[in-house]
């Protein structure tokens, strides 16, 4: 997913209020489970560099009524594995604050197919513990995101793409406290 560049000639000004009514849906959207990050990155982008009404008009005539039944794994607050990894991918629902426990294992979480299952402008905060493991979050490009925590043996990496933030997205907050292993934060 790319975050398209703002286009070289500015917008008309009178689209504003408009642009904001559609940001204002689309925000709506994602907060109640009917577009993933990823595809409210994608349509976000497209509401700021449209120059007509028209142009916003289609960015929400197909939005999903309500959320695809079993399409959206419940939304847990504590994911817990003793001996073992945590994997979440595709569509799946994602608190705004979440907690991963684990003894030995790796924790694997794309959320550029998370719905945000409630609604609200404080950060998705995630806290990963573990003794012995790795954790790796994929966020969509244009999310503002942040790698912070403590890990007494291991590497931390951010690897975000340099690309504005797409305008009414969450902050993502990964905070990862481990003994033994690495912590990557990226986006694609």
């Amino acid at each position: 997913m790319t975050v398209a560049q703002p286009p070289d000639q500015t917008p008309p000004e009178s689209l504003d209020p408009a642009r904001r009514t559609i940001q204002d849906q689309l925000e709506r959207a994602v907060g109640e489970g009917r577009l993933t990050l990823d595809e409210f990155t994608d349509r976000a982008s497209l509401v700021w560099k449209a120059q007509s009404s028209g142009e916003l008009d289609t960015i929400v005539a197909d939005l999903p009524a309500a959320p695809v039944v079993g399409s959206t794994s419940p939304a847990r607050s504590t994911l817990v594995s003793i001996i073992g990894d945590i994997r979440r991918r595709g569509r799946w629902g994602l608190r705004r604050k979440t907690t991963a426990v684990l003894i030995i294992g790796d924790v694997e979480l794309d959320l550029r197919g998370a719905v945000v299952t409630e609604q609200g402008t404080e950060p998705v905060t995630v806290d990963v513990w573990s003794l012995i493991g790795d954790t790796e979050v994929v966020v969509p490009d244009g999310v503002e995101a942040e790698l912070v925590g403590f890990t007494l043996l291991g590497d931390r990496r951010v690897d975000l793409t340099p690309v504005p933030r797409v305008p009414g997205t969450p902050v993502v907050r990964i905070r990862v406290f481990s003994l033994i292993g690495d912590a990557k934060l990226r986006s694609g």
